[in-house]
């Protein structure tokens, strides 16, 4: 007897068990359920196409092939200060610096030679972007203008002003956009001394507000309180605090390179200036998207305090979704600040928002930038004894281990870290838990490290469970080798997986290779790790790494005398694993952007199999059966969720010389080392097979000794058949039976040696299959599926990424209940 009992009333199943006509019906129902209301991240993408295609058409010509956006209506920006800002906010938005209307104008960008405090750094801010090496020498003259046009007060500084007036007063505006030119330039090369950095601190942290019980916040004018924009001002005193911490090279933590550890771990100068304004702005009413006639300018700042920041919350406020909310129209509140038809932002309040061009290129800024895809996200928990900072004694690690990856693995993509505080909600209903977890598996690696031993919450616990089954990677770490952090990570990870501890990894671990050759007892003690099925899925390093990143202790440049200075060695060295460990945990694949939220599916066991529900069966061998063993609830869940099928969760273990193996009409096969069998088993599988029964398979991660075992088991099955090429023209592949036609599927396939590629490529389906009258019974692709299914894919790992593994195995599933 089939397992497929039919439930009175659900007219799917029957269907799909007894007509080929309503089975195309179920293929349909999957693509349907994708055509839901577009996502915010598409209407966000949508957003940046439809602003850039205004401010191109916005470009005007001026005479003498001099093509620039400025507006002489308007002189708040000065002379070049629309252009300046509309090609910052293009590059930033992804537009080609060779695109004609980029290379229209840049002659004008570069032929500007302005004293208006504002359009330098624009202007510095833009050809950074460029980055085009032939502006250096004019980013240089910048920077010598804007130290230049510095306004002091007794000698010290007191800010910027509108250019250079030596008599003029500071103020907030003109000096965070300063602070701006000053870092872009930085950022592409240009030496800037670090006294001047300390001097922003040092002016931002005298500048703030902290008298009484409303402190932390910033004014426009420093010296005057009478002039006070606090709502604009508040976050340009965050960022240049970050930012100027961040250009610093003296450390304060008292560093042991050749240990890596520090004596003040966590010690920072400027942490509790920062610290007050955060707060400041988390007070109801502080944060606020409206600001005046300034609410664009504005919006642009508060990206960058959660960019900078790591922060996902400011206050209560999820700034980058509220914010996009805000300008894709879907907040009724903000109705003023939505996108207009023709792809323009403004406000009909005057001043700089009245200004489309301004308008549209803050906006596009803010969407831009923040939408960069989150590679690392830190965990903030508290510790023991009520400490709430331990996690985070290394400020600047995950910041130092993004940029490493955007430059080392993912040619330059600009990418990303969060701070994850899974204490902003105490998780209390199904709804909220999902949210949070749809935002945290946005990032693939999350990233526990503290001093003292973490104390979680059992919501806070089951989270990071539910991450690590949806594909995410836990990376922990032992600020400066602390064992109570060591004793309390293992605790945590027992929690989680109590029949699987952390045990040092393996000689031949592919993590030692993943990008550089770094020996696996090159720390000591060695990396741990947990594996579940095809990967490896926490790893952690007792022994002090995060100091090295601390402190930005890479200087490949120099490799060649590392030898002689230890602490060089051991920073290279830390960087080198630490980009092991990223490239094998993301399988070299960067991240989707910011919002890029995934469907959280339940894929808890079933209590009770329901009467009539499907039960997929897998079968079971003695060659490593179930490496990815849930592979085929990922699949049962996609497929009740998107198809609306009757299918159970939980699978069926078949062995082959069970009568069971004829009760299921679609049995899974997966393995990644040899396999034995006798002539009963082979039977019984022929007349399973025969009878009605679909068999698909694949070789976990391409393992050669798998494919050839299974070559020679369907060999034995069938001796007068063989495995033929599946046509991408087959029904298989067929819109009717899936919804859309599967053309094309994205697959890690083998070098000429027989390792992995280092990327995924785009080509048509590749299944093999045995076909008896007419139909199908064997259906088997040499790449891997069920580790992509359960989302567990690494860099080591032949085989289709998780997209392309659920269409073919959903196919393969919807084929078998063919008649």
């Amino acid at each position: 007897m089939l397992k497929f009992r039919l439930m009175p009333g659900r007219k799917l199943v029957a269907a799909l068990l007894t007509t080929t006509l309503l089975l195309t019906g179920a293929g349909r129902a999957a693509a349907q359920a994708k055509k839901v209301e577009e996502p915010l991240a598409d209407k966000v993408r949508d957003a940046i196409d439809r602003g850039i295609l205004f401010l191109k058409k916005a470009q005007s010509d001026r005479g003498n092939k001099t093509w620039n956006w400025e507006n002489n209506e308007l002189s708040l920006a000065f002379q070049g200060g629309f252009t300046t800002l509309t090609m910052l906010a293009l590059l930033t938005a992804g537009v080609d610096p060779k695109d004609p209307v980029i290379q229209r104008s840049v002659d004008y960008l570069r032929s500007l030679r302005s004293t208006s405090t504002y359009v330098i750094a624009l202007q510095t801010m833009a050809l950074a972007e460029l980055k085009d090496p032939r502006d250096l020498d004019l980013m240089q003259e910048n920077v010598k203008k804007l130290l230049a046009y510095r306004v002091r007060v007794n000698g010290k500084l007191d800010g910027w002003s509108y250019g250079n007036n030596s008599l003029s007063q500071g103020d907030g505006s003109n000096t965070q956009y300063a602070m701006l030119g000053l870092y872009a330039a930085k950022k592409a090369g240009v030496t800037i001394e670090p006294k001047v950095w300390d001097e922003i601190k040092e002016f931002y942290e005298q500048a703030q507000r902290q008298e009484g019980v409303d402190q932390g916040f910033w004014t426009y004018y420093t010296r005057e309180k009478g002039h006070d924009n606090r709502q604009t001002m508040t976050p340009a005193g965050i960022s240049g605090l970050i930012i100027a911490g961040e250009q610093l090279d003296v450390s304060k933590q008292d560093f042991d390179p050749k240990t890596g550890i520090a004596k003040n771990c966590g010690v920072y100068d400027e942490s509790e200036a920062i610290a007050r304004g955060l707060r400041w702005m988390s007070v109801n009413g502080h944060f606020s998207f409206r600001s005046g006639m300034h609410s664009f300018y504005n919006i642009y700042g508060l990206e960058r305090v959660g960019r900078l920041s790591g922060q996902r919350f400011i206050g209560d406020h999820d700034w980058y979704r509220e914010g996009c909310e805000i300008l894709v129209g879907q907040n009724p509140m903000f109705v003023d600040f939505a996108q207009r038809p023709d792809g323009s932002w403004g406000s009909p309040s005057g001043g700089v928002d009245g200004s489309k061009v301004l308008s549209t290129s803050f906006a596009l800024l803010f969407l831009s930038k923040g939408r960069t895809p989150i590679l690392i996200s830190k965990l903030a928990f508290n510790a023991r004894n009520g400490d709430e900072n331990s996690w985070n004694n290394k400020r600047s690690d995950s910041r130092h281990l993004v940029e490493y990856s955007s430059r080392e693995l993912f040619k330059n993509i600009p990418l990303a870290w969060q701070t994850f505080d899974c204490r902003k909600t105490n998780l209390p209903d199904k709804e909220v838990f999902d949210q949070e977890l749809s935002a945290l598996v946005q990032s693939p690696i999350l990233y526990i490290t503290g001093h003292k031993k973490p104390e979680l919450t059992d919501k806070q616990i089951e989270i990071l469970k539910r991450y690590i089954e949806e594909g995410g990677f836990v990376f922990g770490h032992a600020c400066c080798g602390s064992k109570e952090f060591t004793n309390g990570f293992h605790e945590l990870m027992a929690k989680i997986y109590p029949d699987s501890p952390l045990m040092p990894l393996r000689a031949d671990h592919p993590v030692w290779t993943a990008h550089k050759v770094v020996k696996p007892n090159y720390f000591d003690p060695p990396l741990e790790g947990i594996e579940r099925g095809c990967k490896t899925i926490v790893m952690f390093s007792p022994a002090p790494l995060a100091g090295y990143w601390e402190e930005s202790k890479y200087d490949p440049a120099n490799a060649a005398e590392a030898k002689n200075a230890v602490g060089l060695e051991r920073g290279n060295m830390a960087y080198q694993l630490a980009g092991n460990i990223i490239a094998y945990a993301t399988g070299l694949e960067a991240p989707q952007p910011r919002l890029t939220r995934k469907k959280i599916l339940d894929v808890k066991d079933d209590k009770v199999i329901p009467r009539d529900s499907l039960q997929i069966g897998q079968l079971r061998h003695d060659g490593d059966w179930q490496p990815a063993p849930q592979a085929m609830r990922q699949l049962a869940a996609y497929l009740r969720d998107s198809a609306k099928l009757d299918i159970s969760l939980r699978k069926d273990e078949v062995r082959m010389n069970s009568d069971a193996i004829f009760d299921h009409r679609f049995l899974y096969m997966h393995g990644r080392k040899k396999f034995t069998y006798d002539d009963e088993e082979l039977r019984n599988v022929r007349g399973a097979l025969t009878t009605g029964g679909v068999l698909f398979a694949d070789a976990c991660c391409g393992k050669k000794e798998f494919d050839t075992a299974f070559r020679e088991f369907i060999a034995k099955v069938f001796p007068n058949e063989r495995l033929q090429r599946i046509s991408t023209e087959d029904f298989l592949f067929s819109e009717s039976l899936n919804g859309a036609k599967i053309e094309s599927v994205r697959c890690r396939t083998e070098k000429p040696d027989g390792s992995p590629n280092a990327e995924f490529e785009t080509m048509p389906p590749f299944l093999e299959g045995i076909k008896i009258n007419g139909r199908w019974v064997v259906i088997y692709s040499k790449y891997d599926i069920g580790c992509a299914l359960e989302k567990h894919k690494s860099s080591a790992c032949m085989g289709h990424d998780f997209d392309s593994a659920l269409k073919i195995a959903s196919a393969a599933l919807l084929y078998s209940l063919k008649r």
